[in-house]
């Protein structure tokens, strides 16, 4: 079976963008794993360092109902560009891991950290050595709000899932779901319509 890796900024994006295909992939055998590149922790109810704690403690807990693990890079919240610093951080996970699949940003966004995500994730992908370069897919999250100008040309059927995700992703209860998970429900429910 495969490793499949999720890139995200934050620790509710590769849920919010790539869940229902992570429960998919997880109940086919495959190895799933998330990464998030911060702790997300300008957003929360607390301080800075209670909303890094309460974020990664909901983030394994919904990444463990869709059948994956989480790990997390140590870059700040609403500071991660696309360093040296980060590429090579990048590579070396990839290198670590060694995943058939990575998923990621779409690198066109209106959030910094997404852009960042998702160009760092392309620079490392293209430094691996030939033979051992994954598939590189890219999501999105909140359409028209946050990522721009993409246009699938893969779609996968995740209505078996669509509970399960959207379980996983209210699980990021400091990250506010209720102001996003609506918008991400109305994108899969376009995509559905255009994938027919």
């Amino acid at each position: 079976m495969a490793r499949v890796v999720v890139m995200g900024a934050h620790p509710d994006d590769p849920d919010s963008g790539a869940g229902g295909l992570m429960a998919l992939l997880s109940r086919s055998g495959h190895e799933v794993v998330a990464v998030s590149f911060t702790r997300g922790e300008l957003t929360g109810r607390w301080s800075v360092e209670e909303n890094a704690r309460v974020n990664e403690e909901e983030a394994v807990a919904a990444f463990e109902l869709l059948g994956a693990r989480v790990t997390f890079l140590n870059f700040r919240d609403g500071n991660v560009w696309v360093t040296e610093e980060v590429v090579a951080e990048v590579l070396k996970l990839l290198r670590e891991l060694r995943p058939e699949v990575v998923l990621t940003h779409w690198p066109v966004d209106t959030h910094s950290d997404h852009r960042s995500v998702g160009a760092a994730t392309i620079g490392a992908v293209r430094r691996l050595e030939r033979g051992s370069r994954p598939a590189l897919f890219f999501y999105e999250v909140m359409t028209g709000i946050q990522t721009r100008c993409f246009h699938p040309d893969t779609y996968v059927d995740v209505s078996e899932v669509a509970e399960l995700k959207r379980r996983a992703c209210y699980l990021h209860r400091n990250c506010f779901p209720d102001k996003w998970y609506p918008v991400h429900e109305d994108m899969m429910r376009f995509r559905g319509l255009e994938m027919g």
